[in-house]
């Protein structure tokens, strides 16, 4: 198998085997969990790190996350987050390259620490469960940052990397439709469709399906053939398309989409490299036009036109109710209050929740990654958003290479985008916010 042509489809029929195996024992996703960490520290370590297993494995287990949290969360709920975190780091250290470290980035995570001494739970082991879910996200940001930091990668070791990313998505996509059903079958209302997530929740889900369409538009972008059956992209594009559209979970689907947007106009206007190639890039767009509007035609048309309303932010059950922000706008309020009261420190990781509850009377969780960072960490917060905002602009400009601006503005825009519908809970936005900063260098002909 190591020479064959076709390596990618059998690495991909693996991985679709054995989230099937899941389906008839969930129980597995936490010895799964175990032997993905095991092997992959031991190429880390056996290799130095020289062939890039850190970054591959740490992107087999962002795509495969979610999957094992629709199957008791593997070892631990945040073990994506930790096993992503360990790899990253444990390839940088080991590995024997020289590389400068962004000190910006260590001052934004330090940022995330004076605000933990604000927090006020009842036993120190709720606290350590609350700092942990609220901080791991900016922690694997930062790890992944520092570590992909003008890394220089070239399309081959990228293709891995996008692969290694791609297989687990595909998979839960497979696993979805098995323990869902057909969409036919389905019965859909305007609100968020846990069925058509697998049963667990669908704005984790769609914002997978959304990075897998991510991954395949920035291969296509970047000229890198993923698989050697011609049309397997178009297939899992179309899978991930109309499976992340029947959750009804808006923003997964919106960030990849408002992301090829931008990354065209963006780079249309400004890079001649990018302008002498823009026919491609056209093609490459009408074709993912056409393929979202088939997938969007035919979710909306066996959820009875619902899924148009969705967008709309229409509901069924009150015409005179607005459903375009699910209720995120009240978060955002509530946090805006929370923060006016808390100026300077915030009032700690996950405590804002609480203070939620004491407003409105309900203890929701976050949905918006910016305004729990002014709610929960104060003006240190608002420093730190300035930081993910300000750095990669200032940085787009210093770049020559069109590549390395595709991927940053691709990479940069989904993220944003999602930090506003799903905050950190994943980490995946963390993940790709670091690559974003990759020097990709082509091999010499």
């Amino acid at each position: 198998m190591k020479n064959s042509p076709y390596k990618a489809e059998i690495y991909l029929a693996l991985t679709i085997l054995l989230s099937m195996s899941m389906l008839f024992n969930p129980k597995l996703s936490t010895t799964y969990s175990l032997i993905i960490v095991a092997i992959g520290m031991y190429k880390i370590f056996i290799n130095k790190n020289a062939d890039g297993s850190a970054h591959i494995f740490a992107g087999f287990v962002i795509g495969i996350e979610v999957l094992f949290r629709m199957n008791s969360g593997g070892f631990g709920y945040e073990y994506g987050k930790y096993a992503a975190i360990l790899f990253l780091i444990t390839g940088f250290l080991v590995e024997k390259i020289k590389k400068k470290t962004p000190t910006i980035f260590i001052f934004f995570i330090l940022l995330m620490v004076p605000s933990i001494f604000f927090v006020e739970y009842p036993t120190f082991d709720l606290t350590r469960q609350m700092v942990s879910f609220n901080l791991s996200g900016p922690v694997i940001l930062t790890i992944s940052s520092v570590y992909f930091f003008r890394r220089k990668i070239n399309p081959v070791q990228l293709r891995k990397l996008f692969l290694s990313i791609l297989y687990p998505i595909t998979a839960m996509s497979i696993f979805v439709y098995f323990r869902s059903g057909s969409l036919e079958e389905m019965e859909f209302t305007t609100e968020s469709n846990f069925q058509a997530s697998g049963g667990f929740g669908p704005n984790q889900v769609s914002t997978i399906f959304g990075l897998g369409i991510l991954i395949i538009a920035m291969a296509y972008f970047l000229n890198i053939r993923l698989f050697r059956l011609k049309y397997l992209n178009v297939i899992l594009l179309l899978g991930f398309l109309i499976r992340g559209l029947a959750t009804f979970s808006r923003g997964g689907m919106l960030a990849p989409m408002a992301a090829i947007i931008f990354c065209i106009v963006i780079m249309s206007l400004s890079d001649a490299g990018f302008q002498a190639r823009i026919g491609r890039v056209v093609y490459a767009f009408l074709a993912i036009f056409v393929i979202g509007f088939a997938g969007f035609y035919y979710v909306n048309d066996v959820s009875g036109g619902l899924l148009e309303m969705r967008f709309k932010g229409e509901s069924m059950y009150n015409k005179e109710k607005s459903n375009m922000f699910s209720g995120r706008e009240e978060i955002f309020q509530e946090d805006m209050e929370i923060f006016q009261g808390n100026v300077l420190t915030g009032v700690g990781p996950g405590m804002a929740s609480e203070k939620r509850g004491e407003i409105s009377g309900v203890e929701s969780a976050a949905h918006i990654e910016y305004s729990r960072m002014l709610a929960e960490h104060g003006l240190f917060g608002l420093v730190a958003i300035f930081i993910l905002v300000l750095f990669p602009a200032k940085y787009f400009f210093k770049l020559k290479s069109s590549d390395n601006k595709i991927i940053l503005i691709l990479c940069v825009v989904f993220v944003f985008i999602t930090l506003g519908h799903a905050a950190m809970r994943t980490a995946a936005p963390g993940f790709i916010y670091g690559l974003a900063f990759i020097n990709i260098v082509r091999l010499r002909q």
